[in-house]
């Protein structure tokens, strides 16, 4: 499996785009950002549990595993068992083509003709471009087009893992996390959302840097819309380093997720173009930020990791 390095200054990032265009890690000097899977072997078995992993054609899960769109029923295969829910899509366990690539930089393309086993999962043909640029920040662009001739429902997202903490010797309690939220989405049992998003209160209010103390997170906010592409939407800051890891984003990013587990020192800072369950709670009349994308219609949306002073 090939591993494509891109570098600028003290920065660095390894990209492989066989193992779903995954970024494996993100280092500035000494200091490693990206928490990725212990090797490239091992994202096999469990292709969205470290790294950034890319989420298409929807991020988060789809409630059993099934959707209705203009009408018509449509299975996806479950990959979360213990819920019943198909989750963030297949992109990330697919072989991507490399398109281009220089010493900072590397595009990497899935096109869904290319996977002919794909149409009994997705009958919507497409095609998937991830872009990475590494300087002043690691930068993904993804160009999503739709090469067949209907409409197609997508979502997108990725799934970034960094170390809580960035230096393994502090404390993982001491971690704060900010979220440029305005609301949150109510998440049933089974890690649905069961209506529109609530106020935010509590644990979940985290419009201010909120240390992470022994709290957990797994949940999906709707986000303020932004007006400024080059402000921060959310923040994880490390005060025995005095960082902040920055990810800024497109407006097109509507929801993010927070995920910070109990027994894992990591943070996920996930932007999504939609809420979990979207094409099921649009169904429902709910403004989730599902999306369509007609024949020949393309979309572009990105977003950029950096390191910055709390």
């Amino acid at each position: 499996m090939d591993l494509i390095t891109l570098e600028a200054q003290s920065e660095r990032a390894v990209i492989v785009p066989a193992a779903g265009c995954q970024c494996l890690s993100y280092s500035v000097g000494a200091l490693e950002i990206i928490a990725g899977p212990p090797s490239p072997d091992s994202w096999r078995a469990h292709p969205h549990r470290g790294g950034i992993p890319i989420l298409f054609p929807w991020p988060g899960r789809i409630a059993g595993a099934r959707f209705n769109f203009k009408g018509r029923d449509y299975l996806l295969p479950v990959n979360e068992p213990a819920l019943g829910n198909a989750i963030h899509g297949f992109a990330c366990e697919r072989p991507f083509r490399v398109a281009r690539q220089g010493p900072y930089y590397v595009s990497a393309i899935l096109d869904s003709s290319e996977h002919p086993d794909l149409a009994s999962i997705w009958p919507w043909p497409f095609v998937l471009e991830i872009n990475y640029e590494v300087g002043n920040g690691l930068r993904l662009r993804a160009r999503i087009s739709n090469s067949g001739n209907s409409t197609m429902p997508f979502g997108f997202g990725a799934h970034p893992y960094f170390h809580a903490p960035l230096d393994p010797r502090a404390s993982r309690g001491a971690i704060s996390v900010q979220l440029d939220a305005n609301s949150r989405w109510p998440l049933d049992a089974n890690m649905i959302p069961s209506g529109p998003p609530v106020p935010l209160a509590g644990k979940y209010d985290l419009r201010v840097p909120r240390p992470l103390g022994a709290e957990t997170f797994d949940d999906a906010f709707r986000m303020i819309v932004a007006t400024d592409a080059s402000a921060p939407r959310a923040r994880m800051i490390d005060p025995s380093l005095n960082l902040a890891v920055e990810m800024r984003a497109d407006p097109a990013f509507g929801d993010f997720v927070v995920f910070a587990p109990a027994n894992n020192p990591v943070v996920a800072l996930e932007p999504y173009t939609c809420a979990p369950d979207a094409f099921n709670l649009a169904t429902r009349g709910i403004d989730s930020g599902a999306r369509e994308l007609a024949p020949g219609q393309t979309f572009e949306a990105g977003f950029e990791i950096r390191l910055s002073a709390p």
